[in-house]
């Protein structure tokens, strides 16, 4: 038997002009204004919705940034055609999402997008596990992450900067239940208002907030089969002018037994020719995070806000290592053994303070910020040679503090002049003391010559400023930033060292858009990008926990300038995202690690500006979603790069990389659904040599129960296999070296969540806040806890 659907037809469209609103949210509501079916319009604003039987309706039409319409109806025949609706622009009475409908990726002129919120797989998953879907970014064996194959870029959080995310951003990531994640932006061209910092571009990670339509809240616990334990807890709420949130999650970090195993070729010796040395490795401890937001509407046009975000981390690591090395003749010379037990701690505390004006004039608002940072950092290191031949016995202890307290204090102003222009403008000030005190005893007696004290300030004054011009579908944005840098340290031994230098750039930004239909749009745009080296780059502290490596700081870096060039198309409809971008990086004085080998057979590593980086890359993002029922999305990256050292080093080197990731989601029955995950990656180069590439799979099962409050989340990663293997090469000056290593990457997870609540409104807070990128990540502390 034939089941009579009749169908319900309309147009959402301008009140003005009459032009269709694109992607409006229809929904359809009974007498009783039960909703009987939600969905969006397409591209024109054109929507059919179908219903079971006759009767007396109600449609409820609303799009982003315009009021609502209601319209109340009769279904009669087969075909009912409501005409065009007008919708008149202006602040929505309240919004309504398409529940299943929203869309993973959105891709903006300047941005990209992912949803994390939206995705399954985030109930289970932590979020470096989640940024291997995100366009543009890629993640490989030994958990590093690159953004367009860079490894220079800017980490925020909620759009402010975090030390500790530059230092420690794959540790922190890892450890933060993707739950906790409400979106991933990935900036490849910031414009003039972000700071010239990070020559890849920004990664923005924003936190889930409470914006359900009082109070709302939810309860999260989950395990692993590692023995892992998670859980997190959140509550907002809100009474007449003043709205409170906060969040809190707690993770165990329990690695698994890792291991592996490097080889030295040092034809710069005859009797220590080549070495081996194997070592096994375990790691176990615990991270938490907090973060809350405070508002207090003053009146209508007056806001002051507040937010606080926090992380702690500390962690254990043990390292046992055996190293041989023989000479010519393949005689054994030397052989010992290194047990390292290290104890780490780090973690930050912030908080902001936003006062914000705005005015009868819609967007035009006036923005005065402060905010303090403290990112403290201390290590305990222990080390046991026992010297089996030719080598001799000792012990070695080494402890470090260190911490970096920033303020920063900044204004900002944004003006809609009119239709066709927009103004903005800012001014930042930051000064930044950073200290590092390193202390290291050689069986119980203490090494001047390797401890050392830092007290570096660093102090940059910046202003910006930004034109919007809007020409029927030809949207063009310039600016401008200028940017001012006194750094002062004192490095203290067995000597004092002491540097300062005076920085000064100007940064252009120019990004053209046209937008060719509507959901369509090509881009083209220009920037400079510049890195301050952090804390870890200049600090000349000499890290020998591992006798046949030693690495250290170089406080003589200057910062990188790289001019960034891309032109993109994208296309955004309900069903599909389609993004294909080209571009190019060039940098004439990037910093790498640079290492060396002596005679000994021991290598030394530090940071140098080498010369040359040049990176060229095609992205492609495609996604398809039917419904609810089924999703699907593949992401794609070819990129050239080209290296070579232009100060003395005779080094270079180049290649071609390719990397891709598909995910696929499949609903099974009522809120349950089934998702699949896969990617692989070339092995991609270093100045020095090439590491490997890497693959990964992973599955997902979700089912919502008791009105979709109450969530079961079961995941496993790698199940057809329960280790993997990667390995580097890197030659030098007289020296071929080679290492291989294996981590367990097996692991089922399963989580329960619930939330419980109702809240009318989130939190307020300033639209434009301090956000300080300007910082080089990846740096760290190299020392402690690595594979040796």
């Amino acid at each position: 038997m034939v089941v009579q659907k009749y169908l319900i037809t309309g147009q959402a469209v301008e009140i003005k002009d009459g032009k269709g609103i694109p992607y409006a949210t229809a929904i359809v509501q009974d007498q009783k204004s039960k909703v009987i079916k939600k969905m969006s319009s397409d591209a024109s604003g054109k929507f059919t919705i179908s219903v079971d039987n006759v009767g007396k309706y109600t449609l409820l039409l609303t799009a982003f940034g315009y009021t609502e319409s209601k319209l109340s109806f009769t279904v009669t025949e087969p075909n009912t055609n409501l005409g065009a609706i007008r919708l008149e622009k202006g602040i929505a009475i309240k919004e309504v999402s398409v529940v299943g409908q929203k869309p993973l990726v959105k891709i903006d002129p300047d941005k990209i997008t992912y949803s994390i919120e939206s995705d399954p797989d985030a109930k289970t998953s932590n979020g470096l596990e989640m940024l291997r879907k995100v366009p543009l970014l890629s993640v490989d064996g030994d958990d590093n992450v690159t953004l367009n194959g860079q490894s220079n870029y800017k980490v925020l959080v909620n759009g402010k900067s975090s030390s500790m995310m530059s230092n420690h951003f794959k540790d922190v990531i890892k450890s933060m239940p993707a739950n906790t994640i409400k979106d991933i932006e990935v900036i490849t061209n910031p414009s003039s208002k972000y700071e010239a910092e990070g020559v890849g571009g920004i990664i923005n990670i924003i936190t889930l907030k409470n914006t359900n339509n009082g109070y709302n809240g939810s309860v999260i616990g989950g395990f692993n089969s590692r023995g892992e334990m998670k859980g997190s807890l959140s509550f907002a709420t809100k009474i007449n002018k003043f709205g409170f949130s906060a969040h809190y999650f707690g993770s165990q970090l329990k690695r698994p037994t890792s291991g592996g195993f490097s080889t030295n070729e040092n034809s710069n010796s005859t009797v220590y020719r080549s070495s081996r040395s194997d070592y096994i490795n375990t790691y176990h401890g615990y991270a938490n995070g907090y973060e809350s937001e405070v508002s207090y509407d003053i009146d209508t046009f007056n806001l002051i806000s507040m937010s606080f975000w926090g992380y702690s981390q500390n962690y254990q690591s043990d390292v046992l290592s055996t190293s041989v090395i023989k000479d010519n003749n393949g005689n054994l010379s030397r052989r010992f053994v290194n047990h390292y037990f290290g104890e780490n701690a780090y973690g930050s505390l912030s908080g902001n303070i936003d006062y914000q004006k705005t005015f009868k004039k819609p967007d035009k608002t006036f923005t005065i910020s402060y905010k303090l940072e403290s990112n403290p950092n201390t290590s305990d290191n222990d080390n046991r040679i026992d010297g089996c031949f030719n080598y001799s016995e000792y012990r070695q202890r080494s402890n470090s503090k260190s911490n970096t307290q920033e303020h920063t204090i900044q204004v900002d102003y944004y003006d809609p002049l009119a239709k066709m222009h927009q103004l903005e403008l800012g001014v930042k000030a930051i000064f930044r003391d950073n200290f590092s005190n390193s202390d290291q005893y050689r069986n119980d007696t203490l090494r001047t010559d390797f401890s050392n004290d830092l007290d570096y300030n660093q102090y940059i004054i910046g202003a910006y400023a930004g034109y919007v011009f809007k020409l029927k579908k030809l949207t063009a944005k310039s600016g401008l930033r200028l940017e001012a840098t006194w750094n002062d340290c004192v490095s203290t031994s067995d000597s004092v060292v002491r540097f300062s230098n005076r920085l000064f750039n100007i940064v252009p930004y120019i990004n053209f858009a046209y937008q060719l239909k509507q959901g369509q749009i090509l881009k083209l745009s220009y920037t400079q990008r510049l890195y301050r080296p952090g804390i870890w780059y200049l600090n000349p502290y000499v890290d020998n926990s591992n006798p046949l490596s030693i690495k250290f700081g170089n406080p003589d870096l200057v910062s990188e300038i790289a001019h960034s060039f891309e032109a993109g198309y994208s296309l955004f409809n309900q069903k599909i995202s389609l993004s294909a971008s080209l571009g190019a990086s060039i940098n004439n004085n990037s910093i790498e690690l640079v290492s060396t080998m002596d005679e000994r057979g021991v290598t030394s590593s530090t940071y140098k500006n080498i010369g040359m980086n040049q990176s060229y890359y095609w992205n492609n993002y495609f996604s398809y979603r039917l419904g609810v029922k089924f999703s699907v999305s593949a992401n794609t990256n070819v990129s050239y790069t080209r290296m070579a050292a232009n100060n003395g080093f005779n080094m270079s080197n180049d290649g071609f990389g390719f990397r891709g990731s598909l995910n696929l989601r499949k609903s099974l029955w009522k809120d349950a659904a089934i998702s699949g995950n896969t990617g692989y990656s070339s092995p991609y180069i270093g100045l020095q040599g090439k590491f490997s590439g890497y693959t990964y799979t992973s599955f997902g099962l979700s089912q919502k129960l008791l009105k979709q409050k109450l969530s079961l989340n079961l995941s496993i990663s790698e199940p057809f296999r329960e280790k993997r293997t990667y390995s580097s090469n890197t030659k030098g000056q007289g020296y071929v070296f080679y290492s291989e290593g294996y981590n367990s990457v097996r692991n089922l997870r399963f989580s329960v969540s619930y939330n419980f609540g109702k809240l009318k409104s989130a939190v307020k807070k300033a639209k434009r806040s301090i956000s300080n990128e300007d910082l080089k990540s990846g740096g760290g502390n190299s020392g402690s806890g690595g594979e040796q």
